[in-house]
Protein backbone atom coordinates (compact mmCIF):
# COMPACT_ATOMS: atom_id res chain seq x y z
CA UNK A 1 0.00 0.00 0.00
CA UNK A 2 1.28 3.71 -0.46
CA UNK A 3 -0.11 6.04 1.40
CA UNK A 4 1.17 9.62 0.84
CA UNK A 5 0.18 12.02 3.64
CA UNK A 6 1.07 16.14 4.74
CA UNK A 7 3.55 16.26 7.67
CA UNK A 8 4.07 19.27 9.45
CA UNK A 9 7.70 20.39 9.34
CA UNK A 10 7.75 21.73 13.10
CA UNK A 11 5.69 18.94 14.90
CA UNK A 12 6.14 16.34 12.89
CA UNK A 13 2.20 15.44 12.92
CA UNK A 14 0.84 14.02 9.77
CA UNK A 15 -2.87 15.20 8.35
CA UNK A 16 -5.38 13.05 7.76
CA UNK A 17 -6.09 12.96 4.50
CA UNK A 18 -9.05 10.18 4.47
CA UNK A 19 -11.17 12.92 6.66
CA UNK A 20 -10.66 15.75 4.36
CA UNK A 21 -14.33 15.86 3.57
CA UNK A 22 -15.04 17.18 7.25
CA UNK A 23 -14.87 20.95 8.15
CA UNK A 24 -11.95 20.77 9.86
CA UNK A 25 -8.67 18.52 9.26
CA UNK A 26 -7.34 15.93 11.87
CA UNK A 27 -3.39 16.05 12.52
CA UNK A 28 -2.32 13.30 14.36
CA UNK A 29 1.60 12.65 15.96
CA UNK A 30 2.68 9.88 13.60
CA UNK A 31 2.95 6.89 15.81
CA UNK A 32 -1.11 7.24 16.37
CA UNK A 33 -1.14 7.55 12.88
CA UNK A 34 0.73 4.28 11.91
CA UNK A 35 -1.08 2.62 14.40
CA UNK A 36 -4.63 3.56 13.25
CA UNK A 37 -4.61 2.57 9.73
CA UNK A 38 -1.92 -0.47 10.38
CA UNK A 39 0.84 1.29 8.16
CA UNK A 40 4.62 0.70 8.02
CA UNK A 41 7.52 3.28 7.48
CA UNK A 42 7.60 2.04 3.86
CA UNK A 43 3.90 2.65 3.10
CA UNK A 44 4.68 6.41 3.77
CA UNK A 45 5.57 8.90 1.32
CA UNK A 46 5.18 12.54 3.04
CA UNK A 47 4.21 16.20 1.33
CA UNK A 48 5.58 19.08 3.35
CA UNK A 49 3.34 21.57 5.18
CA UNK A 50 2.79 23.07 8.67
CA UNK A 51 -0.33 22.28 10.61
CA UNK A 52 -2.59 25.33 12.05
CA UNK A 53 -0.95 25.17 15.62
CA UNK A 54 2.43 25.72 14.11
CA UNK A 55 0.90 28.30 11.27
CA UNK A 56 -0.77 30.46 14.21
CA UNK A 57 2.66 29.91 16.59
CA UNK A 58 4.98 30.97 13.74
CA UNK A 59 2.40 34.41 12.98
CA UNK A 60 2.48 35.03 16.68
CA UNK A 61 6.19 35.16 16.49
CA UNK A 62 6.90 36.90 13.30
CA UNK A 63 4.29 39.51 14.25
CA UNK A 64 5.73 40.13 17.67
CA UNK A 65 8.99 40.54 15.80
CA UNK A 66 8.05 42.81 13.31
CA UNK A 67 6.59 45.27 16.50
CA UNK A 68 9.78 45.10 18.47
CA UNK A 69 11.94 46.54 15.55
Amino acid sequence: MDFTATQCQVCWRVQDKAMDRSPCAVWWDLQTFIQTYDLTPHDLSFTEGYCPQCTQLYRRLTQDHLHDS
